[in-house]
């Protein structure tokens, strides 16, 4: 029987807190088995690390890829970091097992490929580990996401991850220290995030434009940072039920504020990174037309496998007008040259914007592309909406830059015979005609016009004067230059047709008896008259399945024995048109050549006319009534009642964009200061309020509820009378500095106490006088209160915001 009474003793001891009894009849309750250990606030730095490069997933455009290494490299880091450092040769371990995770761990995980069954590393993953290290960072920056495994991209996830979060468990063990409540150093706690802040600034400059959800998850990231850092100086304890859901509310309150915000211009790197690719190296892809016709106009240079029947091929893009050539435009942006590598996948905005909405159209392919004898050019042959180019004979993925603002692509060298590679798109058909007049024009930004011909505004109000949309203008444009034209390829036995697009051949064609020419001057001349009516345009080159009359023919394409198709493009089958960039559809394709089997004979005058024999065109449609807009208001030098009066801009018109930017930055600076500032001025409003609030014995009794709060407020549980109250917390707060007495405080506690005691029993009133006293009596017991607590706990003591009355 003793026996199972002392067994049961025993359990109920280990089972229970042990109750410690205090001279002054006090109660506390301690806990023995309850033991806070660093480990989990130190290993809480490794997911935060993770979701600081959070904005490099759309760079990568696979989550498994991301996650894999991503997550990998932070474990390791925070393995390594939380190694035991005793003696000197665990000291040497750490850097070891670095250099082994970052030059053979690593690598094998970003490089998985050129593994030996995806686990043992070759030299090849060794070498390729070493090279990548310190180029993959650039290889972010260059090629065109997502780029999946392509080009060791993956090893800067890597090398970003391990070493952020090896430095930030480091600092974080060094300022913790063994009781995360009491921290050993609280500035390293501080340092321990800048290495995630570090991963998050790297990721968001090497990330996209647009970023994924940049505010929402940023906001994340800065508040978990806060709660950690509140946690590990032991400014934050959640107790109870009701204060955890108050603080989940507020950071949900605060999370969701922060993605309604929104996001600012994002500095992307890849965006201002000039690639190696200098398309201005090469001549305009449109002078060399009349050289496909000239030599190759039978040969079969480009042969396609598997392409759609009907759809064009497109070579070059150009947007820019010099007043001499159609070219590409500036690189810097999303110009036509804008050329980048590509990765393992290819997704322009459009595309992305489309299969959100589900409004991807067209028909899916794969086609493969062979080059021939005599094609002679970098441009690249693609067609359709390109989502990925593989490559084969004769071409390496590291000589191939693509432009997603025009579906092109382009080599570093002429692509040679034999040249293969397979093209993954969607061939999309054009607009019905109906959709394309009822649209208006595009908000896509092309280069403005240098030295345009001179007969554009003329000839672009005669042919669109009754057309009030944009895309109806651009339809009228073509019809009028495919009815009214004539084909002429200027050749030996042709009608004459000078070569070449600038002002002076457009003038030629728009101002002469008859128009004459073929698709690169009707192609060149409606892309001026496009632009001159505000519709954004451009010129393609490509190759065009024609038939005898230069349409385009479904028949070209023949059916081989095994199921695919195959079509031969030759020189005859080189082709310009124009793009025109319309709201809701994009950029939509127009041929206002007309047919090659209308030409002219030689009785044909195409010579410009006596400028005094021409007939006199309608005027451009009024919008505005006549103005003069040569004024120069603002930048006249006249002195006196002659200048113009223009108010300068106001103060905040001038500056406030720019404050608003800085305010929106510089937030998770400003806004817990703010907080904080915040809560300080309710809690000093309470005290003003319970100080002049009510009679004296009210006022009196506020005063000793003032002292037995912030008692509560520095962690000490005080129950029971007030005599009981005071004996706590003279016992735990009420100490002078080493060598002074402090019976004066305890005294000074013991009359407000008596002072609150009669003005809570006695029958007799208490006067003005005596509620002055104890508030005098309060005002020095709260400072001496806090000037004795140690730092972190006075400022825990200060923002504590529980028994707030």
């Amino acid at each position: 029987m003793s026996t199972s009474t002392s067994a049961s003793w025993m359990d109920q001891a280990r089972r229970e807190p042990i109750r410690l009894i205090d001279r002054a009849g006090l109660q506390s309750t301690v806990d023995p088995t309850r033991h806070r250990s660093p480990v989990i606030l130190v290993a809480a730095l490794a997911p935060l690390d993770l979701l600081a490069g959070l904005q490099l997933l759309p760079v990568y455009g696979s989550l498994l890829f991301w996650l894999t290494v991503g997550a990998a490299a932070c474990l390791t880091g925070l393995l390594i970091a939380l190694l035991p450092r005793r003696g000197i040769a665990t000291a040497l371990l750490q850097p070891l097992l670095l250099i082994a995770a970052q030059f053979l761990l690593g690598p094998i995980l970003a490089l998985n490929g050129t593994t030996l069954a995806h686990v043992l590393p070759t030299w090849t993953t060794l070498t390729q580990g070493w090279s990548t290290t310190f180029g993959a960072f650039k290889t972010l920056a260059a090629i065109n996401p997502p780029l999946g495994q392509e080009a060791g991209g993956l090893m800067a996830l890597w090398t970003l991850m391990l070493w952020t979060c090896y430095l930030a468990v480091l600092l974080a063990r060094h300022g913790l220290g063994r009781n995360p409540g009491r921290p050993a150093h609280p500035v390293a706690i501080l340092t321990a995030t800048l290495p995630i802040l570090g991963t998050m600034a790297v990721s968001a400059a090497l990330g996209t434009s647009k970023g994924l959800y940049p505010a929402l998850t940023g906001g994340i990231l800065w508040l978990l940072l806060l709660i950690w850092c509140a946690s590990g100086m032991g400014l934050l304890r959640l107790q109870g039920p009701a204060s955890t859901l108050v603080t989940l509310a507020l950071t949900a309150g605060l999370i969701f504020s922060a993605g309604l915000l929104p996001a600012p211009p994002r500095l992307v790197i890849r965006d201002h990174y000039q690639p190696p690719m200098d398309p201005y190296r090469f001549t305009s892809p449109l002078s060399d037309y009349r050289a496909y016709i000239k030599r190759h106009r039978d040969d079969t240079l480009v042969t396609v496998r598997n392409l759609p029947a009907g759809t064009p091929v497109r070579m070059a893009v150009m947007d820019r007008y010099d007043g001499k050539v159609w070219n590409l435009s500036d690189s810097s942006g999303a110009g036509a040259a804008d050329y980048r590598r590509i990765g393992a996948q290819i997704r322009t905005e459009t595309q992305q914007e489309k299969a959100k909405d589900g409004e991807q159209t067209g028909q899916p392919f794969t086609a493969t592309f062979q080059i021939r004898e005599g094609f002679d050019h970098a441009w690249l042959p693609s067609a359709g909406q390109v989502d990925g180019i593989d490559t084969d004979q004769g071409l390496q993925r590291k000589d191939l830059y693509f432009n997603k603002a025009t579906d092109t692509a382009l080599t570093d060298e002429t692509l040679q015979a034999g040249a293969s590679y397979t093209v993954r798109g969607v061939a999309e058909d054009r607009p019905a005609t109906r959709r394309i007049t009822d649209s208006d024009p595009g908000d896509a930004q092309v280069p403005p016009l240098a030295d345009a011909p001179e007969s554009l505004p003329k000839a672009a109000a005669s042919m669109t004067s009754m057309q009030a949309r944009g895309g109806a203008r651009a339809l009228a444009i073509e019809e009028r230059l495919h009815r009214e034209g004539w084909f002429s390829h200027g050749l030996a036995g042709d009608y004459p047709s000078p070569s070449g697009h600038g002002d002076y051949r457009i003038n030629q064609l728009l101002q002469g008896q008859a128009m004459v020419g073929d698709s690169e001057q009707y192609a060149s001349a409606m892309a001026l008259l496009a632009r001159q009516m505000g519709l954004p345009s451009r010129v393609v080159l490509g190759f065009v399945p024609k038939n005898r009359d230069g349409s385009i023919s479904r028949a070209r394409t023949r059916t081989q024995a095994d199921g695919s198709t195959r079509i031969d493009f030759t020189g005859r089958d080189a082709q310009a048109w124009v793009e025109v960039n319309l709201k809701g559809l994009g950029w939509v394709p127009f041929y206002p050549t007309p047919p090659e089997t209308k030409t002219p004979d030689k009785s044909l005058d195409s010579t410009p006319p006596d400028p005094r024999t021409l007939v006199r065109q309608p005027p451009p449609p009024l919008v505005d009534p006549p103005r003069d807009d040569r004024a120069t208001q603002g930048r006249t030098t006249v002195g006196g009642q002659e200048a113009s009066r223009q108010s300068s801009p106001s103060f905040w018109k001038r500056y406030g964009p720019l404050i608003a930017k800085v305010t929106l930055w510089t937030m998770p600076l400003w806004l817990p200061a703010l907080l904080v500032l915040l809560l300080l001025a309710f809690k000093s409003w309470l005290r003003r309020r319970a100080r002049s609030t009510g009679d004296p014995k009210t006022r009196i009794r506020a005063g000793w509820r003032q002292i037995s709060n912030l008692g509560r407020q520095t962690g000490l549980s005080l129950d029971g009378t007030r005599s009981e109250q005071e004996a706590l917390i003279t016992r735990n707060l009420l100490t002078d500095p080493t060598g002074s007495s402090s019976a004066g405080l305890c005294g000074d506690l013991d009359r407000l106490r008596s002072m609150a005691d009669q003005a809570s029993f006695d029958r007799h009133p208490s006067d003005e006088q005596e509620a002055e006293d104890c508030w005098q009596l309060v005002d020095k017991l709260r400072s001496a209160i806090l000037k004795s607590l140690p730092r972190t706990r006075r400022w825990r003591t200060l923002l504590s915001p529980r028994h707030l009355r």
